[in-house]
């Protein structure tokens, strides 16, 4: 019996911000009625949860900027 590697492939956006000059890259998907994001490539910034994806989207750039640019 093979052995197989499940894969999860998502369908959602991306927003692109700055912030003190980095660049950043949002991936933003709908889970149900909500909406979840990432920074792509910063594995340190959690996963974050929202009504919008704006909501999701200015919630990650906050937590970027309370903690530095990451």
């Amino acid at each position: 019996m093979k052995t197989r590697q499940a894969r999860v492939q998502r369908q959602g956006q991306i927003y692109r911000f700055s912030i003190d000059g980095t660049d950043y890259a949002a991936f933003i998907w709908q889970l149900g009625k909500q909406f979840c994001g990432r920074i792509e490539g910063k594995p340190q910034v959690p996963q974050y949860t929202g009504r919008t994806a704006l909501a999701v989207r200015d919630g990650l750039q906050k937590w970027i900027a309370a903690r530095g640019a990451v």
